[in-house]
């Protein structure tokens, strides 16, 4: 019988993203002991799609490494009643010789986040209203001023465990406007689509360190009319470039793919990539699931003065204009408003 461990928070990064940095190698050229390693975690993967609840909820949410027979949970899952069912559902799998459990509960996160809000409420004479769903906190709430605001913002954003903050807090005698785009995470290395057909790589995402969301991407590609190069045939073909798109231009995304709004030559839309514009974070902040440290850049301009900073992302931030807007519902329940 293995024996299931909970790690700290950070842990379980070292493991994931070292993990993800070696590469998938080919499948002739893999030991015994990683073909073992790769079918206990189809195994386990298998075991959580049979658990209706698990398949329903959590399944899209956990991450499972398995390295010399010990099998890495992360992610985000909703409560102790999952944790549970996951634990039941590798029971019966032969081969775990471990489990390290670096699962983070929203029933748990929840709590420590209103804590941490408590010096806040007390100073400025104010009540905040959390929630989360699979790490992402919904932040409710009537202040007095933006500053106010802001600073419960990044509270809640200090916590490691937190994906992202999506921010409904009212200020009094202001007309309340509710984020304008749904939480997004795209994965590092997806294709994204534009209108006109033309696709990119994802290679880094533009975090805001203030709310740990992302609110661009960095995507590598050959777009459109954009500079050219002659190629074999005595033609030529656009060079492969890097540049840098706002959230608020997604469509629509999944784990493995996403789809703009925009066309590949709409250059008012988005920006050529410069890497003097961004800073990657310090070695000591631990970035929002599912990222690893060097998948994340930070723009300068948030890092100036983030504690007085009291302009929104859209006026801060050198990229194109809102496409559409989101209801506050819409933020939680759009389709696959957490990148699944």
């Amino acid at each position: 019988m293995y024996q299931i461990q909970s790690t700290k928070a950070g842990l379980n990064d070292v493991s994931r993203c070292e993990e993800r940095s070696h590469g998938v190698k080919d499948g002739n050229d893999l030991t015994q002991a990683q073909k073992n390693d790769s079918e206990l975690r189809e195994n386990i993967y298998r075991s959580f799609l049979k658990e209706d609840v698990l398949r329903a909820l959590e399944y899209f949410e956990i991450d499972v490494l398995v390295k010399n027979g010990v099998a890495y949970l992360n992610g985000h899952i909703l409560n102790s009643s999952s944790q549970s069912r996951i634990e039941s559902a590798m029971q019966g799998i032969p081969g775990i010789l471990g489990v390290i459990n670096n699962l983070v509960l929203d029933d748990k996160l929840t709590p420590e986040v209103a804590t941490s809000l408590g010096a806040l409420e007390h100073t400025y004479n104010c009540k905040f209203f959390t929630g989360s769903s699979h790490g992402v906190i919904s932040l409710n709430g009537k202040v007095k001023s933006d500053k106010v605001k802001l600073l419960a913002e990044q509270c809640v954003a200090r916590n490691p465990n937190v994906r992202g903050v999506i921010n409904n807090i009212q200020v009094a005698s202001v007309k309340f406007e509710p984020q304008a785009w749904p939480f997004l995470q795209p994965a590092i290395g997806v294709v994204i689509y534009f209108l006109d057909g033309v696709s990119g790589i994802v290679k880094h995402v533009i975090v805001n360190p203030n709310n740990r969301r992302v609110v661009a991407m960095v995507i590598q590609g050959r777009f459109g009319d954009r500079e050219r190069t002659a190629n074999n045939n005595g033609g030529a073909s656009p060079v492969e470039l890097r540049i840098t798109v706002p959230m608020k231009t997604v469509r629509f995304l999944t784990k493995s793919s996403g789809f703009l709004h925009i066309r590949s030559y709409d250059s008012n839309r988005f920006m050529d990539f410069d890497p003097d514009a961004f800073v990657a974070p310090d070695l000591v902040w631990t970035p929002p699931y599912p990222y690893c440290r060097d998948d994340v850049l930070f723009p300068i301009k948030y890092l100036l003065d983030i504690a007085v900073q009291i302009t929104t992302e859209s006026q801060e931030l050198p990229f194109g204009a809102v496409v559409e807007e989101a209801s506050i519902r819409d933020q939680f329940f759009a389709n696959d408003s957490f990148g699944l």
